[in-house]
């Protein structure tokens, strides 16, 4: 998977790893994959609609107030940044079935919203120290792969653009996951 994209707060002059930069993760506890004593989880998606859906999917209307950046960065406006992950890294592909025999998992247990259950294979995903970090599919759409990275070192930055209403990807999730967007 040599492209990956991810939506997240932009500020123009920020650092990569900085609030506001593309590689700066956030304090987290609240997602499908952390594990906070552990590591830290930068989530991605193989298209920009994919990562796209997976940010606003759970907003019925898609407005401008949703591209608008955190309130606690001001200034800053949601952006769609696209990274290259370096071929030698390898993902833990929970869309394989051998995969998830050789885990025990279940379609399932990958799925699902209890994300105790979510956490406790990332868990043991991690403590193999094998891969450097997950995939799966995307809960809005199985043709779009969602990523939880801890091991971002060999993650290339390529660009990063603001998002609009009118932006290709974002009316591509639109349709896909049925949103209507309103100017």
């Amino acid at each position: 998977m040599p492209e990956l994209f991810r939506v997240f707060p932009f500020l123009a002059g920020a650092a990569a790893g900085q609030p506001g930069g593309a590689l700066y993760i956030p304090p987290q506890s609240g997602g499908r994959l952390d594990n906070t004593d552990l590591y830290s989880v930068l989530y991605l998606g193989n298209s920009p609609a994919g990562a796209i859906a997976e940010a606003f999917g759970r907003f019925p209307e898609w407005t401008l107030a949703m591209l608008r950046g955190s309130p606690s960065l001001p200034g800053s406006a949601r952006g769609l940044a696209r990274f290259d992950l370096d071929p030698l890294e390898s993902l833990c592909d929970l869309d394989d079935p051998r995969q998830l025999l050789r885990l025990r998992l279940r379609p399932s247990d990958v799925v699902g919203r209890d994300y105790a259950r979510t956490r406790a294979w990332a868990r043991r995903i991690y403590e193999s120290r094998t891969w450097a970090g997950i995939s799966w599919w995307s809960y809005y759409d199985p043709q779009w792969t969602s990523v939880g990275l801890w091991k971002t070192d060999r993650l290339a930055l390529k660009e990063v653009r603001v998002l609009r209403l009118d932006d290709v990807a974002l009316m591509d999730a639109a349709r896909i996951i049925v949103r209507r967007i309103i100017p």
